[in-house]
């Protein structure tokens, strides 16, 4: 708690000093029950702060996240970020908390879930959702080439801040990337040490990608283990990844391939592209695949169609194959059609076919509307409905999710959302998730955000980010501002 005070007091000072002086604040206030985990409601409070400080070229940024509730072990108040990043030309230096991704994450990935607040259920600790380096990097770019180099300790955040340093950011790494650009077409090199106390490894990458027409662009990088168990090349550790893209005027078309194997690296600070398409519906999104980097390979298609301006069609098929002993296949089918008619009312709906052997789902049908009307100009109605059902264990499940919401301008929403379902993975028998939600947007720089009644948790992607949403029975409230 000092140092929140301390920092706020001694950046907060810079207010009437400098015009660059800008902040964010996030609060969260709960009280309710986490089914499964608690026997009764307690209250809890978390709380981001971050300061950012700019002149010319420079950024200096500071921050620090808390989490209070009735339970000691879970209570926290840490400076989780101060960070350095200065810019001049083709010249960037980076010194403490950062983000660095390497070759589309193949290699690395660092990344921020705007807005996300990470729970882990054996922990039941909060947090900001984000993977972090703290660390150095140096990079220099000009037209034809660029080179940068990195060293730091990666976050794991499966364990939050009640944790110790070492615990969180067990894996230290060094990292060099370069590349060449001629013609539109770009050849890249990286190479990344991983020490742990399990492991002393490098990985390499080779990486082409470009521009071959204006309609026509295409990427491709193949990575693998430098030091294997008898010290050469490993290529039973390898990961390749393709794409091609060709877009014209009503059409678009993408494809994207992969073949991971023994690819998780350290305790896991690569995200390689899952290639399985990231859904808004939430019925999709709740049962999306998970990639495996340890053994994975598959493909995806995509593609739309765009009769006029405001018509779309969108095709997409994802096939992915595990092998741990036994074969999993996982494959689906997405359509959707979206379109305006007249000048205030929106149409999309979707149809998805999936079956999931990892999960034990098979037959999964999925359809969805969202209907929204808007009402001379200031208001607004749009409503939601999304079914699925496929069969597990010979047992036929059910999903259903209902939303209602009214809007006022850009600054009143209020939101009504309901879910059943009789799935044994998540009730003993049908049940039913209901909940409301306001949000009101004070001014252009604070949100308000208040929800009561029960949420359904489960899997959650963001960004090709997955991870768990913990059920919720309860009151919320949320504020965000910025200064």
């Amino acid at each position: 708690m000092k140092f929140l005070l301390v920092l706020t007091l001694f950046l907060g000072l810079g207010i009437s000093m400098v015009a660059q002086f800008s902040g964010t604040n996030l609060m969260e206030y709960q009280y309710g029950q986490l089914p499964g985990t608690d026997d009764k409601a307690f209250h809890s409070v978390y709380n981001k702060l971050m300061l950012n400080y700019r002149y010319k070229g420079l950024k200096i940024s500071a921050g620090a996240q808390l989490y209070q509730t009735p339970y000691s072990d879970r209570n926290y108040v840490d400076p989780s970020w101060i960070g350095l990043n200065y810019k001049r030309k083709g010249l960037e230096i980076k010194a403490g908390n950062l983000n660095e991704t390497l070759a589309r994450g193949i290699l690395l990935r660092s990344y921020e879930i705007q807005g996300a607040i990470l729970e882990d259920k054996g922990f039941r600790s909060k947090q900001y959702f984000y993977r972090d380096i703290m660390g150095a990097s140096l990079g220099y770019k000009t037209k034809r080439f660029s080179v940068k180099g990195l060293w730091g300790y990666s976050l794991n955040n499966v364990y939050p801040p009640t944790q110790d340093w070492d615990v969180r950011r067990s894996d230290q790494i060094g990292a060099f990337y370069g590349d060449y650009t001629l013609k539109k077409q770009t050849i890249g090199v990286s190479v990344l040490n991983v020490k742990n106390t399990q492991e002393d490894s490098y990985y390499g990458l080779g990486s082409l990608a470009g521009t071959l027409f204006p309609f026509f662009n295409y990427y491709g990088a193949y990575a693998l283990s430098l030091n294997g168990k008898d010290g050469n090349v490993d290529p039973d550790t390898h990961a390749i990844y393709a794409s091609l893209n060709l877009s014209f005027s009503k059409f678009g078309f993408s494809l994207e391939f992969k073949d991971y194997k023994n690819f998780l690296i350290g305790s896991g600070i690569n995200e390689p592209p899952a290639l399985v398409r990231e859904h808004s519906y939430r019925v999709l999104n709740r049962s999306t695949h998970v990639l495996q980097p340890q053994n994975e390979t598959g493909f995806q298609l995509e593609g739309f169609y765009q009769p006029s301006l405001n018509t779309v069609f969108t095709l997409n098929y994802t096939k992915a194959t595990n092998d741990f002993g036994k074969t999993f296949n996982y494959s689906e089918w997405f359509l959707e059609f979206a379109t305006l008619f007249g000048e205030n009312f929106d149409f999309k709906g979707f149809f998805d076919y999936a079956n999931d052997p990892f999960k034990g789902e098979s037959d999964r049908y999925s359809a969805g509307v969202n209907l929204d009307q808007t009402i001379k100009q200031k208001y607004g109605l749009k409503l939601e409905f999304e079914f699925q059902t496929f069969d597990r264990d010979s047992k036929s499940t059910q999903n259903y999710v209902t939303a209602l919401t009214f809007r006022y301008k850009s600054k009143v929403f209020v939101n009504v959302l309901g879910e059943l379902s009789n799935d044994v993975f998540v009730t003993d028998d049908q049940k039913l998730w209901l909940g409301g939600t306001v949000r009101y947007k004070v001014n252009s720089r604070n949100n308000l955000q208040l929800f009561a009644g029960e949420r359904r948790g489960g899997p959650a992607c963001s960004a090709g980010i997955c991870y768990e949403v913990l059920d919720f029975k309860g009151v919320e409230l949320r504020w965000t501002t910025r200064f």
